[in-house]
């Protein structure tokens, strides 16, 4: 028996059994009155008698009540109900001198009290006793609850629910112990009741139940022990139960491959895969009967009926589901018409519907048009605007709609709230937002706040929500959830290339909570020795202007030489049209004389590249970035265009172009996303210039193509040394997905090709790899772990490669 069965039927009995619990005197009365009457049916200490010597009456005279009896006591109320109260008082009959609480040991009285509204000098109705009682009750507390009046006390005895000091589980086998534990809701210390057992017992059963044991049986035993009870579940696992066949009846127009295919509820196949572990759920096939109805509906038949699916469980071989349906005929579209308030012509506004006269009727794609239509109008600040779909019967199986539109007031901007920012600044957050207060609503500008907010990296999750206000005025809400800006690594790393090496970074992407981007870092080893350090100021004195400065030392050893760099670069970033930023970036670097060169390989090397020498130039950039997330894009494109010129002074001279353009789909929602990526780059030296060679590309690694080493593609030198070429293409697909529902944690399939090149690019002659990883965003920031295979490799290239890095991601 449930809680709330057993309190219905306690509060019924406590009805019925009052008169068990009264020790009081009771009082004779008799009266005439009708609402007399009716009231003091409720008093506990009356008995109603005709032949009564007390007798007592009611008069009204201009909406005031007055109660009185032969002797002439009267007392007046602007109640019925507050008259004869005040009548019993003044004659003592019934009344509450004090309300005791009985049988609470852990509750304290006071807490009781409080959800009693019987106080002293009341009249005892069984009406406000039971809602007493139920209040009571809705603690959650206790057990039983009675109450009983005698010589003007009030008392409530109450028993409370046992406090588990133990749980335990038997019986399991198939699931561990901590598994069930976690499931239940319960823990040690908690208060048994009922409900909290009933969903404990039927969250095991659904445990068990999703890997398959359907006919697993599960109870509970309590057992008294200091302090509370113990609390036992016992488990009879059975034999596990698929789902062995899914079958149709009525469905002549639709194939029962396509109805399995949008159901949750799948037939078992081997080993389970692809989702298809054949459990059964009573809950996820009633979601899955609502989706079979909707995809009729999509599908023109939108008088179509699903019944309740007849469940044959047989033990020795698994669960048969048959589902009927009724299908009822196809249904077309006749005229479509828009009528109403209009603010655009009506050609303008019958483009964005995403059907037309001829098409299958759909409920989605009505859907769609609505939306489509909405957007217009709440793009033109009418947030409020009503769109309502009318249908009219053409013909027998074809349906007219007309798409009726009351647009309303504009709507502006009252008030932009923020919450969730523990640590960032408000402005940091509002000069992100395309509106402000003031402004006439735009759900377009609404939508483009939030992904820059979310390109922002600084926040796990961003919803902006409107708030209704007033007709012609709404508020905004801003809920961010801060996640990790800020990142701490060091490590010990080893290459066949720099040998052993030890790393260490800081690097914070929201310094002091203002948006300021900070970052160390160093690699010390024997062979190769980098310091580097770089801020920058996003948003100068206000503006949308970005301003940064980066500086670096870099010292490597070669196979055949040692080189010494150093410099850095100051960078401004401004605004142009929409999404587009112009940046400008002047670079300084200096190239040291190369050391402890090979004597067998100076002969390959330039005159200008032993000595070494100072490369000054300025790049101009143009960069568009509309994605909707900075760690995993799933919407939107990431473009961009870049001319160098160096020769600003300097002893090299030469030309670089590059550009990149990056798209992401969602394929499924905003889970399962595509990425297409393409890289072209072309560097041109000055007529008779020399180009050195670290300025050449050469591909490979984490960032162009995996499954390589680092910088092992390009054009090689006699020796066998790659000294990369002055033309890139790269190419990059990648299929992203999340895992096991933890945030931030999702894996990766890739493909990558493309090649460096010394003269023209070659499309018939592009490296290949393919491979997988995860990446996760985690308090030291984002990690990235992924593994490359070659296709076809050269003898003197990589086979496989695996990658790991901390940083953002690709």
């Amino acid at each position: 028996m449930n809680l709330t069965l057993s309190r219905h039927l306690f509060i019924i009995l406590l009805f019925f059994l009052t008169p068990l619990y009264l020790n009081a005197t009771v009082v004779n009365i008799a009266t005439a009155d009708a609402t007399l009457s009716k009231i003091l049916q409720e008093v506990l200490c009356v008995s109603l008698r005709t032949d009564a010597a007390l007798s007592i009456a009611m008069e009204t005279s201009d909406g005031v009540f007055r109660v009185y009896d032969t002797t002439d006591l009267t007392y007046t109320a602007s109640t019925p109900e507050e008259a004869l109260d005040g009548y019993l008082r003044l004659k003592g009959i019934c009344v509450v001198d004090q309300v005791n609480i009985t049988g609470q040991s852990r509750i304290s009285s006071e807490a009781i009290r409080f959800r009693i509204t019987t106080t002293r000098g009341d009249i005892v109705h069984r009406d406000r006793i039971r809602k007493d009682i139920e209040s009571i009750f809705a603690m959650g507390y206790f057990e039983t609850c009675d109450a009983s009046f005698s010589e003007g006390t009030l008392t409530f005895v109450v028993t409370e629910y046992p406090v588990i000091v133990s749980i335990d589980v038997e019986g399991n086998d198939k699931i561990k112990d901590e598994d069930i534990l976690s499931a239940i809701g319960l823990k040690r210390f908690d208060i048994l009741n009922t409900r909290l057992l009933k969903t404990s017992i039927d969250r095991i059963r659904s445990l068990y139940r999703e890997k398959g044991f359907y006919n697993v049986m599960v109870g509970s035993d309590t057992q008294p022990t200091e302090g509370g009870i113990t609390l036992t579940f016992s488990i009879e696992e059975n034999e596990k139960l698929y789902v062995r066949k899914v079958e149709f009846d009525g469905n002549e127009n639709i194939s029962s491959r396509k109805l399995r295919d949008i159901m949750e509820t799948k037939n078992r196949w081997i080993l389970g895969l692809f989702g298809h572990a054949g459990s059964y759920l009573e809950a996820g096939l009633d979601n899955d009967l609502l989706r079979i109805e909707q995809f009729y509906a999509d599908n023109g038949y939108i008088q179509a009926k699903v019944g309740r699916p007849r469940v044959d469980v047989q033990e020795d071989t698994g669960i048969f589901i048959t589902i009927p349906i009724e299908e009822g005929p196809l249904f077309t579209i006749g005229s479509i018409d828009i009528t109403g308030d209009l603010i655009q012509p009506r050609e303008e506004l019958m483009k964005k519907l995403d059907l037309k006269t001829g098409d299958v009727m759909s409920k989605s794609k009505v859907h769609t048009s609505i939306e489509n239509l909405r957007d217009v109008y709440m793009n033109q600040g009418y947030a409020y605007a009503q769109i309502r779909p009318i249908t009219k019967e053409e013909e027998e199986t074809t349906v007219g709609l007309i798409f009726k539109i009351t647009k309303g007031n504009p709507v502006s901007i009252d008030t932009i709230y923020i919450r969730g920012n523990q640590k960032t600044r408000d402005k940091v957050i509002r000069r992100e937002l395309q509106l402000d207060e003031g402004d006439l609503f735009s759900s377009t500008d609404l939508r483009r706040s939030r992904d820059r907010i979310s390109r922002l990296g600084y926040f796990s999750t961003v919803t902006i929500d409107p708030i209704p206000r007033e007709e012609e005025t709404m508020s905004l809400l801003v809920d961010v959830e801060e996640t990790t800006t800020g990142a701490f690594a060091f490590g010990i790393a080893y290459s066949s290339l720099d040998g052993a090496m030890g790393t260490l970074e800081l690097s914070e992407n929201n310094l002091l909570g203002l948006g300021l981007k900070s970052r160390l870092s160093t690699e010390y080893g024997a062979k190769k020795k980098n310091y580097m350090v770089d801020f920058e100021e996003p948003w100068l004195f206000g503006r949308p202007v970005s301003l940064g400065v980066r500086l670096f030392n870099m010292e490597r050893e070669y196979v055949y030489y040692t080189k010494e760099s150093r410099g850095g670069n100051i960078r401004l970033g401004y605004p142009l049209i929409e999404e587009i930023r112009h940046y400008i970036i002047y670079s300084y670097t200096h190239v040291l004389e190369l050391k402890d060169i090979d004597p067998v390989y100076l002969s390959a090397l330039s005159e200008d590249e032993i000595t070494g020498g100072v490369t000054s130039s300025i790049t101009n950039t143009l960069h568009r970035d509309t994605t909707n997330d900075f760690f995993r894009p799933t919407r939107g494109s990431d473009l961009m265009l870049s001319l160098e010129y160096a020769g600003l002074g300097g002893d090299f001279h030469f030309t670089r172009v590059t550009a990149t353009a990056a798209q992401f789909f969602p394929l499924y929602k905003d889970t399962l996303a595509l990425m297409l990526k393409a890289r072209w780059g072309t560097i041109n030296p000055a007529q008779g210039d020399d180009l050195p060679e670290y300025e050449r590309f050469t591909l490979g690694g984490m960032n162009s193509i995996r499954g390589f080493k680092y910088g092992e593609i390009g054009p090689r030198d006699t020796f066998g040394s790659v000294i990369g070429g002055k033309r890139m293409l790269v190419f990059n697909t990648e299929l992203s997905f999340p895992i096991a529902n933890i945030p931030g944690l999702y894996g990766i399939l890739f493909f990558d090709q493309g090649n460096s090149y010394e003269k023209m690019i070659d499309l018939t002659n592009l490296k290949r790899s393919y491979g997988a990883g995860i990446r996760w965003v985690t308090p030291m920031g984002p990690l990235r772990l992924e593994y490359g295979k070659v296709i076809d490799p050269k003898d003197f290239e990589s086979k496989s490669q695996w990658d790991f890095t901390i940083g953002r991601f690709f």
